[in-house]
């Protein structure tokens, strides 16, 4: 017995109207990024809260983004541990009046030690000598003088926010809030942190002394101010 061919024209036209749709999403995507790009928005900002009114984290900024901050939670202090900020959010920086402080951090391995201190001094807004951390600063935009402390509220930022940041936010928790290290590596996963693309951020912390690394950075660990001790729910 023969059977009659199965109509493909319906196959054709589903084929051809998902192509289609395909076509539009990626389209209108990309139209999207770059025109929020072009605006000075830059669209996955990725931006979180550390400490309210104190610290914040994000990814790479735009103009836009920095003014909003600004505006919206007092911005005073950018630490950018991405190695270069753009010329363009130099120059809003200065005529802005804030200050800047660029480091080199890379995704594939744990910020050495003593680039951990100088983002912890700045975070503590005490007072300490620039010329200890020359060869670390990339850039500075900030008081002149060797003995200077740099004011809240502070936005600590890389490419994306997720791996370099997430990195340092972790250490912050862990030394300054008490917080356990896998409530911090937990956070991480939030703000997008993929474990298996850099594994020794996450076997860093996993491995970690806190008894050891947080008095090297100028903590008392345990933390024992009112209210640090909470970790993340």
């Amino acid at each position: 017995m023969k059977f009659p061919l199965a109509d493909k024209k319906p196959l054709k036209k589903r084929v051809f109207w998902t192509l289609v749709f395909t076509f539009v999403g990626i389209t209108g995507f990309a139209g999207y990024y770059y025109g929020s790009i072009f605006s000075g928005h830059n669209p996955f900002l990725n931006l979180g809260e550390v400490v309210p009114g104190k610290i914040y984290r994000s990814g790479i900024l735009g103009r836009k983004d920095i003014e909003k901050l600004v505006d919206q939670y007092g911005i005073k202090t950018i630490i950018c541990i991405k190695g270069r900020e753009s010329p363009e959010i130099k120059d809003l920086v200065r005529s802005s009046g804030l200050n800047l402080v660029v480091i080199k951090a890379w995704a594939e391995m744990p910020l050495e030690q003593k680039k951990l201190e100088l983002i912890m001094k700045v975070l503590s807004e005490k007072p300490f000598r620039v010329s200890d951390y020359s060869e670390l600063i990339v850039d500075w935009l900030g008081p002149d003088g060797d003995w200077v402390s740099l004011p809240g509220a502070f936005l600590i930022h890389c490419q994306m926010g997720a791996d370099r940041t997430g990195f340092v936010v972790a250490i912050y928790r862990i030394c300054a809030q008490g917080w356990e290290e896998k409530s911090a590596r937990r956070e991480m996963l939030r703000y997008f942190h993929l474990p298996q693309r850099y594994p020794r951020l996450w076997q860093y912390l996993r491995e970690l002394n806190p008894q050891e690394l947080c008095p090297a950075l100028g903590f008392e660990y345990p933390p024992l101010a009112e209210g640090t001790k909470g970790e993340e729910k």
